[in-house]
């Protein structure tokens, strides 16, 4: 691992994810950062490997946590438990940074994004994704 910066806009960009922050190989395996962008939008699915940790930079979503509904402003921040069943919606315009520990999501959301700028739909490509990514529909 080395140090390094990234300027506002930086990173690697992922078609309706976002920008990759921090890879899997940027820090050994550790965690992985994204500065998520949309528009593609999770419906509720559970991770058993993973944390997750959701820091909304701009904008709002409207979370489902567990059992609870949960409306983000900029400035709120959420922390998603491996196991803890959740999604999200956003509005246009919203961003959020999004960290997972261990690493191990950005594989996931590379292929997703590639897919569905290639037009295959996300009900299709959801599934066959999930049983690989730890990315289970809940």
């Amino acid at each position: 691992m080395k140090p390094f910066w990234l300027a506002a806009g930086e990173g690697e960009r992922i078609p309706w994810i976002g920008f990759v922050k921090v890879s899997l190989e940027d820090a050994g395996g550790s965690f992985e950062m994204f500065e998520y962008t949309g528009p593609a939008a999770p419906h509720p699915h559970v991770h058993r490997a993973r944390e997750e940790v959701f820091y909304i930079l701009e904008g709002a979503f409207a979370f489902k946590l567990g059992d609870e509904d949960v409306r983000a402003e900029a400035g709120s921040l959420l922390f998603v438990p491996r196991g803890t069943r959740h999604g999200f919606a956003m509005e246009p315009g919203s961003r959020a940074l999004v960290l997972v520990a261990p690493a191990g999501l950005g594989v996931y959301f590379a292929e997703l994004g590639a897919a569905l700028e290639s037009g295959r739909p996300a009900a299709e490509v959801r599934p066959e994704l999930a049983r690989r990514h730890d990315s289970i529909p809940a």
